[in-house]
Parts: C-alpha cells; structure tokens; sequence
C-alpha cells in the first residue's frame, strides 16, 4: 500500500465537524446548516461543471472542422486557447472539490446478503441524540476511568505512543461517544481552573478521537478500523499533520471561551443563590420580612418598636380593638419584631 495516493483524504468535509461548533447553537440544527449550505454549494459547481462540458464538447466540435491540416489557422489557434483554458478550469475545481461523506463514496452495485454465521455487519455506530447521549456514561466513567486517565496522560507524547495505546484499548475507548465527553468536559475543568498546560494536553487527545471518529462515518467502517489509517497518515503526511494541529488549536480558542463563558454562569449562578439565602436571612421564624411587617404596623406602635419602650408598645396594643391586636402581635412574632417568653406558654393572641 505505499504507492497508494492518500492526498484525497486532505480536504474531507464533514457536516458534523464541530471546530466551528458555536456552545450556544442547538448541535444537530447547526449540523443541519452545514450540510445544506454544503449542498447548495455543490449544486452550484454542478451547474458550473456542466456548462464548462457542453462549452468544452462545441468548441471541440468546432476544432475538429478544421482537420489536422488546419490546426495551424489562426481561428484554429484561437479555439485550441480556449479548449485549454476550460479544461484547466474544469480540472482546477476537480482538485479543489471537497470530499464529504455524500460524494467520496459511490454505490455501483447493492444486494443484500444472508450470513449464516450470524456476523453483523461491520459499520459506523449511529450518532446519538438527546438524552441518548448521556446513557451508560456514569457507568463508563466509573469502569474505565483509570484508562481515560492514561490515555489523557498521552497528551504530551509522540503520536507513535498514543498510536499504540490506541491499537491495544481503541476497542474500548472508541465504543460510543462516551470517551470524547469525558475529554471535552476533563478540558472545560483544567482550563477554568486555570491548569492551561494540562488543557492543551487533553485537547489534542481528544482531537484524535473526533478525528477517527469522522474517518469512521466517512468510510463507513466502525472506528476502531480507523486507528491504523488515520495515524499512519498523520505520522507520515505532513500538511495532514498540519491540519490536525490547525484543528487542535481551533478546539483549544474554543475552549479558552467556553471556559470565560462558563465561569460567568457561575458566578452569576452563586450570585443569585447568595442572595436568596439572604433574602432567607432576614425573614423571621414565622417567614415574614421584619421590614414589611413594621412598614404596617399603626404609627404608635412603630414609634414604640423605634425608641425600644415596652410600656409604651404594651399601651398601644391595649388601645387597638382585640382582633387587629392580635393580628399585628402575630405578625410581629413571625417576623421577628416580637420574642415572645417560651416559659410563659403560648401567648394569648395565638389563643383562639
């Protein structure tokens, strides 16, 4: 296979890269948005493609007029520069094409076939959505953290050593989505915690299983098939290396804001639960604000409360009618503006 050409694999487009994946844009509807501005576009280079064809196929036609014997007219010449021109163009967008999981493969014959042995079928694990992303992820955590961790402590090694990590336990990193959230969320930690260096590290790592990931759903093959591939390409092609590090750091700026952004939420998070714990604070045993309750109090008994005379507050109780001094004397204890004796028993306005 080292004659094989493997310079395709350069401009492989996916719609679910999430390099440039926004953390506040909902992820299947921006995948969706990529995958049809991707579609529209190659429509366009289709139309494009053709009329260059049916331009390139007359002015062919026209050259053929003159023969071999007339290939040296002036006219002929002209038409021969224009043959040149549109076929360069046509091979120019031929070379630019992006390849993506639509184009790259083509089917020339499809059957179905009974295997009586009872293998499945080799394939791409399907992409999980919603809630179904998060199932077995504790239960993954808690079973091969130990592993996640080492592979993580790859970060500042050569490829060679996470090639070979990766060819002994890709089967059980690569099984589900679960290792590239445990990474994403081991990245978002270390960079708020200021532990930039680590960061760094874990991002790379987990760069390299988004990447055999969308080898996986472009060849159709599951991803632990793409562990050879994919390295070999990355240790032996250099603009390949180059992109994947292009990658790695376009993760980590995104990272860098995510983080900024998180701690924010955070903060305000704390924020609004202080306060509600202050807010608590200052309500009395019975849930009453002391502020609102003495706010309607009658103006004598505020003054009373205000120049802390007990006779005087006792005379303005005595002068209200029974039932709204009871009312205020509640109110007050609830609040906190009233401590009522617990030797004495209950107070006769909690009698009824």
């Amino acid at each position: 296979m080292s004659g094989f050409d493997y310079s395709k694999w350069d401009k492989i487009e996916l719609s679910d890269d999430e390099d440039d994946l926004h953390p506040n844009i909902d992820k299947d509807s921006w995948f969706r948005l990529k995958h049809r501005t991707r579609v529209e576009k190659e429509e366009d280079d289709a139309k494009v493609t053709a009329e260059l064809m049916k331009k390139l196929t007359k002015l062919k036609s026209d050259l053929s007029a003159f023969g071999e014997a007339g290939k040296s007219h002036e006219k002929a010449k002209h038409i021969q520069k224009e043959i040149d021109e549109v076929e360069a163009k046509l091979e120019k967008m031929e070379k630019e094409k992006k390849l993506n999981a639509d184009n790259m493969c083509k089917v020339t014959e499809s059957r179905t076939e009974v295997n009586s042995s009872g293998t499945r079928e080799q394939k791409p694990e399907p992409r999980l959505t919603g809630e179904d992303v998060a199932k077995g992820y504790v239960e993954f955590v808690e079973e091969n953290e130990e592993l996640l961790e080492k592979y993580i402590s790859l970060g500042d090694e050569e490829l060679d050593a996470v090639y070979e990590f990766l060819k002994q336990h890709g089967g059980t990193l690569l099984q589900g989505e679960h290792a590239e959230s445990y990474l994403l969320l081991d990245c978002l930690e270390k960079e708020m915690n200021d532990h930039h260096r680590d960061m760094k590290k874990s991002a790379r790592q987990s760069q390299l299983l988004v990447q055999l990931r969308e080898f996986s759903r472009a060849a159709g093959r599951p991803v632990r098939d793409g562990v050879v591939p994919v390295f070999e390409k990355l240790l032996d092609h250099e603009p390949t290396r180059e992109s994947f590090d292009d990658a790695v750091e376009s993760y980590i700026k995104r990272i860098e804001v995510r983080s900024v952004d998180k701690k924010k939420e955070m903060d305000a998070e704390m924020a609004a639960q202080g306060g509600a714990d202050d807010d608590e604070d200052q309500l009395g045993p019975g849930g009453l604000d002391p502020m609102e309750v003495f706010n309607t109090l009658p103006e004598e008994m505020q003054s009373a409360f205000m120049a802390k005379d007990m006779q005087r507050l006792q005379a303005a109780i005595e002068a209200l009618p029974e039932d709204e001094a009871k009312i205020h004397l509640r109110r007050c204890e609830d609040s906190g503006l009233w401590v009522p004796q617990s030797e004495a028993g209950p107070p006769p306005y909690r009698e009824d």
